[in-house]
């Protein structure tokens, strides 16, 4: 089965064999080889508890991003219904149940967002930085969340901080502030948010200046990006 990359809306994922749509740190790793995967903006099969490609919750009054392989990312198995939600009113409110097995699977990294050290971009949204040539500055919780989106492993992460590096970029991964998430879930008396999640590789430079950014905190799942992955019934 060959990886190809569709473009549309997040719908598309259903022309896609499970198991194949591309987590940011293989599409990443995979632009080490190639360079072509950098003309594209990418949905990523990522996903985050409270807020994006992504699910946002509050536990031990922590606000939390837990961020999720393809199985438990709880916008692609409800694709759906995420979409109308995400569409229609900006968030997605899964299934209580459902989205506490996603938090607490094995395969899901959850990061503090408070440990992050962010910088608010606007009420909705924060940002940490990543300077590639300076990752032992990252604290715990920022190396964490650095290396699942950036790695997976050691070795990966550390290539691919070199290709940034030798670009002379620094990169910007984006979160839902968490005033907002907890605001959010309150108002709409919800335990748990989700957004899709995004991966900028496309040269983009009156926006930070920077082409491998981030989102785990995408609500236009009806923008026109790109998606990568198996389609079904190809040969």
């Amino acid at each position: 089965m060959t990886l190809e990359t569709i473009t549309g809306n997040l719908l598309m994922y259903k022309q896609l064999a499970p198991g194949t749509f591309q987590h940011v740190d293989q599409l990443t790793t995979k632009r080490r080889e190639n360079h072509a995967l950098g003309n594209e903006d990418f949905y990523t099969a990522d996903g985050a508890l409270t807020a994006d490609g992504a699910l946002y919750t509050v536990q031990k009054e922590n606000v939390v991003w837990a961020i999720t392989r393809e199985p438990q990312n709880l916008v692609l198995q409800n694709i759906e219904e995420a979409y109308r939600q995400l569409v229609g009113q900006r968030n997605y409110f899964p299934d209580t149940e459902s989205a506490r097995n996603s938090v607490a699977h094995p395969d899901s990294v959850v990061v503090n967002l408070n440990g992050l050290k962010l910088v608010k971009d606007s009420d909705q949204y924060s940002y940490f930085v990543i300077d590639p040539r300076n990752v032992k500055k990252l604290n715990s919780e920022q190396r964490k969340a650095a290396q699942r989106i950036y790695g997976p492993d050691e070795e990966n992460f550390g290539l691919n901080m070199e290709l940034f590096a030798e670009a002379r970029k620094k990169t910007y991964v984006f979160v839902l502030t968490p005033d907002y998430v907890e605001g959010t879930l309150r108002s709409n008396d919800k335990t748990f948010l989700g957004r899709a999640s995004e991966l900028e590789l496309a040269s983009q430079p009156d926006y930070f200046d920077g082409n491998f950014n981030f989102f785990a905190c995408n609500r236009s799942v009806d923008g026109h990006y790109a998606l990568r992955g198996v389609r079904i019934g190809a040969p």
